[in-house]
């Protein structure tokens, strides 16, 4: 994974599709995205104030359509504050539990964080950015500051890399034209030609690598996961801080990603399209 850090709004690869006659749930939605972003980067829901200068919509708009977000238990007011509301976190929660992803690679990751007690992502693209879909904590006492949900960019996240290393030529190279590449640290690699070299030598290694590129002092592995046919699934991650990742061998934390993939694609290549197990 790239370390835990959220990638500033707007610097995905691509743009979401416009969609004619969505104009006023889009506005919802940058409203949402605001709180969601306010509460990842300080941990405190921000005011009206904060999300008519995050937004860029007219005071009364925002003020609306909080409002009516709240009515519906999207979001919740306390003290001036907004803070993402019940009903949008029971919405998600539903969301993950029920992906099939989440379901094969649970089992897989649990045994992958107690081998190691470091902290473990599960991560899928996502509008040119990963987001991660489950998390599951080392017992140590220094942990990463991620959570379910945390968006991290392409180019300096382990899962990032690692994704961007399956895809063909074909797709990588328009990717990487259109591309933002903003350095989160001083060791982002921002250069296109350094971070093809860098793609190069994740496929050739079969894992990435974030080296304090998306956080300093973190430094994670990444590898892809792959179900049936080879289709890739998601990507994984181990982090840990830049101490431990030194006094750790590679060799250890790569055997364990391994038997990790390996479990997942055992599981998820005995699942049929439909979600269902096969009977025998």
């Amino acid at each position: 994974m790239g370390s835990d850090a959220a990638s500033p709004p707007g610097t995905g690869a691509t743009s979401r599709p416009e969609v004619p006659g969505t104009a006023a749930f889009g506005k919802f939605m940058r409203v949402l995205q605001a709180v969601a972003d306010a509460q990842g980067e300080a941990h405190q829901g921000p005011s009206i104030a904060r999300l008519v200068r995050a937004t860029a919509l007219p005071r009364p708009t925002v003020h609306r359509i909080a409002a009516a977000l709240v009515a519906e238990g999207l979001l919740t007011e306390e003290d001036g504050a907004l803070h993402l509301g019940p009903r949008l976190v029971s919405l998600a929660f539903r969301s993950w539990d029920g992906s099939l992803l989440r379901q094969a690679a649970r089992e897989p990751l649990l045994r992958l964080r107690d081998s190691l007690d470091e902290t473990v992502h599960l991560a899928v693209p996502d509008f040119g950015e990963m987001v991660y879909i489950d998390k599951l904590e080392s017992h140590r006492t220094v942990r990463m500051a991620s959570r379910i949900g945390t968006r991290v960019s392409l180019h300096t996240s382990a899962v990032g890399k690692a994704w961007l290393a399956t895809l063909p030529e074909h797709e990588l190279e328009p990717l990487l034209d259109r591309m933002e590449r903003p350095a989160h640290t001083p060791h982002s690699i921002t250069d296109p030609a350094r971070l093809r070299r860098e793609i190069a030598e994740t496929r050739q290694r079969g894992h990435s690598l974030d080296l304090q590129e998306n956080e300093l002092d973190i430094c994670c592995y990444g590898q892809a996961l792959r179900g049936a046919g080879g289709r890739v699934l998601g990507c994984i991650s181990v982090s840990l801080p830049k101490y431990r990742f030194e006094a750790l061998a590679p060799g250890t934390v790569l055997a364990a990603m391994r038997a990790c993939a390996e479990a997942v694609a055992q599981v998820a290549g005995a699942v049929r399209p439909e979600g269902l197990m096969p009977t025998a």
